[in-house]
C-alpha cells in the first residue's frame, strides 16, 4: 500500500481530527488506543486527544476488530504519522509482570524449551516466558516427582522467580509448588472444619485408598471410609475423574493432612441389625473375602459376618476355607453370635447339619467292622474317613500283629479304601480309634492255643544275640531261646554249636500274647528226648526179663506134672 493510500484511509477514519503528533511523546511507556480502521497491512488507532497511531497488522496474533482497544508503545513519527508497536507494548507488560511477580512472590507461566548441557550432563532448561523473555530453570528446581528431561520439553508450567537482574531470570518450579500449595492449605484450613461436607474429584485410585482434589489441595480417603459395604479393591468401583461427596473426619494443618469419609453420609446398616437378625436365624450371604482362619460373608450391603474355618464342617479338618468355598459363592448359614456394639456377627455352616459325633457311640460300637477311605498317611498312623464324615485314627501299632515298624507309606495310599475294627470311641473328645490287624486273629494267641506250655516245636535258627538265639516258627512268628536253655551243658557262645539256618527242636516254656513273646528251651527238649530214650530202653529190657521169668515158671510146672 502506498503512503498516499494509507493517508487517505487514515484521514477518512479520523475525519476532522488533525495529524500533528509530537516526537516528545515517544518513550518507553504504554499507550492505549481504539481500532478505527484496518487495511491489508496496518491497524489504525485513535489515541484520543486528537492523536492517532498506526500499528503493523503482522504484530497481531489474531486480526482485531473495529472498536477493539490495543496497548502500544510509540516508536517514531514518519511523514507526520505516529508509528506504534503492539509487540513492544506486550513485551513491556511482560517485563512489568515479571518484576511484579518477583517483588510479590507470585507465579509466572512459561514453556520449557531446550535442555542446557554441561559436560554432557543436563544442568537445566531454557523457559520461554513470552514476548522474547527467557528464563533459566535449574535441574535442582524442577518438581522432584518428574525429572525426565525429554518428557518436560514443551510443557507449560507455572514458576516462581528466584532471581531477576535485567535479562538474568532464574526460575523454580519446586518453590512455586511449595508456595502455592501452602497458600491453598492455609486458605482451606481457615475456611473448613471437621464435619464439613465437600465435593471433590478423584485424582488417584489405589487398592486401599483414594486421593481427591478439592479447592486445590489433596484429600485422603481410606477404603474403610468409602462405604459400609465390604470392599477389597477401590480400583474396581472408582475411577479417576469421578466426583464424590464426602465429610471431613480429621484435619492436621502441620502435616497438611485432611481425611474424609464418604460412608459417613450413608445410613449405617448396623443400626437395623438388631431388629432384622437374631441368634439361630438362617440367612443367605455372599462370600466376599477370605482370611487364614475363615471367610467373610456379606449378609447385606454393609453387614458382613465371619464364618470361621472350624464352623465349616463337623468332621473334616479344614485348614483353608478355600478348600470348600469360592469367592462369590452364595451360602446358607446360621447366626451363632451377634455383637451390635462391636459390629460383629458370627455364622456357622455346619450348624445346618446334625453332628455325626452325637450318634458315634451308637453307630460305632467297639468291635464293629467298618469301611472307610484313607485321608492321610503319616509316620505314626493312618487317618480314615468313614461314610458319615467321621475321621478315625489307626495307629501304627494297630496295623500289623508282627511288624511293629511297618512302612505305612509304602503299604497304604491316600484315597485307598480300607476295612477296620472299631477299638474305641469318645464322642465328647471326638476321637475314634481303629485297628487293621484286629481283622484277623492274633497269631500269638493262635500259637498259644496250638502249642501250650511244654509243647515241642521245631524251627530254624534266625539270629543270634548276646542273651540267646531267635528261632523262626510257623506263620512268621519267632521264639526266643535264652543262652542257658540252648544246651544241657553250659554254653558261652551259641555260635560255637549252631549257625543260622540250623534246624532245631525246642519246648514251649511260655507264650505272652499281650507282649507278643514266645520263650523256648532246646535244653528242655533234649532232656525230654533223653528221658524218652531211657524209658524206651527200660520198657524194652523189662519185656525180655519177663519172658525169661515166664519160661522158668513153665518149666518148673512141667516138671511137676504127673503122667497118668
Amino acid at each position: 500500500m502506498s503512503d498516499d493510500t494509507m493517508n487517505d484511509i487514515f484521514l477518512e477514519a479520523m475525519k476532522s481530527k488533525t495529524l500533528a503528533p509530537s516526537e516528545n511523546i515517544i518513550n518507553n511507556k504504554l499507550h492505549r488506543g481504539k481500532v478505527v480502521a484496518i487495511s491489508e497491512t496496518d491497524v489504525f488507532l485513535d489515541m484520543g486527544s486528537k492523536s492517532e497511531a498506526v500499528v503493523p497488522l503482522e504484530e497481531f496474533d489474531v486480526k482485531p476488530s473495529i472498536g477493539d482497544t490495543v496497548d502500544v508503545i510509540f516508536k517514531e513519527v514518519k511523514e507526520g504519522v505516529m508509528i506504534a508497536s503492539r509487540l513492544e507494548a506486550e513485551k513491556l507488560k511482560k517485563i512489568n509482570e515479571i518484576k511484579n511477580a518477583y517483588k510479590q512472590d507470585l507465579g509466572v507461566k512459561g514453556v520449557i524449551q531446550d535442555v542446557i548441557l554441561k559436560n554432557g550432563e543436563p544442568k537445566g532448561f531454557n523457559v520461554d516466558l513470552g514476548f522474547g523473555m527467557v528464563g533459566f530453570l535449574p535441574i535442582s528446581q524442577i518438581d522432584l516427582r518428574n525429572k525426565n528431561t525429554e518428557e518436560l520439553k514443551g510443557v507449560t508450567l507455572d514458576f516462581s522467580i528466584l532471581e531477576y537482574q535485567r535479562n538474568n531470570i532464574t526460575l523454580s518450579r519446586k518453590k512455586y509448588l511449595s508456595s502455592t500449595i501452602q497458600k491453598l492449605y492455609s486458605k482451606f484450613f481457615a475456611n473448613h472444619k471437621v464435619g464439613d461436607i465437600l465435593k471433590a474429584k478423584v485424582e488417584k485410585v489405589e487398592k486401599d485408598y483414594l486421593l481427591l482434589e478439592c479447592e486445590g489441595i489433596n484429600l485422603f480417603m481410606h477404603i474403610s471410609d468409602f462405604s459400609w459395604k465390604f470392599l477389597q479393591d477401590l480400583r474396581k468401583v472408582v475411577k479417576i475423574g469421578d466426583e464424590l461427596e464426602a465429610e471431613i473426619i480429621s484435619m492436621d494443618e502441620n502435616k497438611r493432612s485432611v481425611k474424609v469419609s464418604r460412608k459417613k453420609l450413608i445410613p449405617d446398616p448396623w443400626n437395623e441389625v438388631a431388629k432384622k437378625y437374631s441368634l439361630n436365624q438362617l440367612v443367605k450371604g455372599k462370600v466376599v473375602s477370605f482370611k487364614k482362619d475363615g471367610a467373610i460373608v456379606e449378609i447385606e450391603e454393609g453387614v458382613e459376618a465371619f464364618l470361621p474355618v472350624d464352623e465349616l464342617s463337623w468332621t473334616k479338618k479344614i485348614k483353608d476355607p478355600k478348600e470348600v468355598l469360592r469367592y462369590g459363592n452364595i451360602v446358607k448359614v446360621k447366626i451363632v453370635n451377634i455383637d451390635v456394639e462391636k459390629r460383629k456377627m458370627l455364622v456357622s455352616l455346619r450348624e445346618l447339619y446334625e453332628n455325626p459325633w452325637d450318634k458315634a457311640a451308637e453307630n460305632y460300637p467297639v468291635g464293629k467292622k467298618v469301611e472307610g477311605k484313607i485321608t492321610s498317611v503319616l509316620d505314626f498312623g493312618l487317618f480314615i474317613q468313614l461314610n458319615d464324615g467321621i475321621e478315625g485314627l489307626m495307629r501304627k501299632e494297630d496295623v500289623d500283629w508282627l511288624d511293629q515298624n511297618i512302612n505305612l507309606k509304602s503299604k497304604f495310599k491316600k484315597g485307598q479304601k480300607i476295612s477296620a475294627i472299631v477299638l474305641s470311641v469318645d464322642p465328647e473328645k471326638e476321637k475314634l480309634r481303629l485297628g487293621y490287624k484286629q481283622l484277623s486273629e492274633n497269631p500269638y494267641k493262635t500259637f498259644s492255643l496250638n502249642y501250650p506250655k511244654g509243647s515241642p516245636v521245631s524251627g530254624k535258627i534266625k539270629r543270634f544275640t548276646n542273651d540267646g538265639v531267635y528261632i523262626s516258627l510257623e506263620n512268621n512268628l519267632e521264639g526266643f531261646v535264652p543262652v542257658e536253655h540252648i544246651s544241657k551243658e553250659k554254653v558261652e557262645d551259641p555260635k560255637s554249636i549252631y549257625k543260622e539256618g540250623d534246624e532245631v527242636n525246642a519246648i514251649v516254656k511260655y507264650v505272652d500274647v499281650g507282649k507278643q513273646k514266645i520263650e523256648l528251651s532246646i535244653k528242655d527238649y533234649l532232656i525230654m528226648e533223653e528221658k524218652k530214650e531211657t524209658e524206651k530202653y527200660l520198657i524194652e529190657n523189662t519185656e525180655d526179663i519177663n519172658k525169661i521169668k515166664m519160661g522158668n515158671i513153665l518149666k518148673e510146672k512141667l516138671k511137676n506134672l504127673k503122667v497118668e
